[in-house]
């Protein structure tokens, strides 16, 4: 999990390195540490068929405003939005993993 600013430089080092960007999910972290989906955005559905840039530029924008509707909805939360990008092998592998 990632907040958003990380979440989009991971986003790059994918492309730059040309790992598969699978999707993304959103995640609120709060201030006790507890994680959990909530008033999170959903996120996308599997982008596996998308070639990396399109795949790398479509999480970008949904991130960016799924992030600011979220704040725009929860203006007094001590929440924090955080995102878990779905990525595959860099080697073409079928295996996938999570994470960042």
């Amino acid at each position: 999990m990632l907040p958003l600013a990380a979440a989009l430089e991971c986003i790059d080092f994918c492309v730059l390195h040309r790992i598969p960007i699978y999707g993304w999910e959103g995640w609120v972290l709060a201030a006790d540490g507890r994680v959990g989906h909530g008033s999170a955005p959903q996120g996308t559905v599997c982008l596996a068929d998308l070639p990396l840039d399109e795949a790398a530029a479509f999480c970008r924008r949904t991130m960016v405003s799924d992030a600011e509707v979220w704040q725009t909805e929860n203006p007094e939360t001590t929440d924090k939005l955080h995102f878990c990008i779905t990525i595959g092998d860099a080697h073409g592998s079928s295996r996938s993993r999570s994470g960042s």
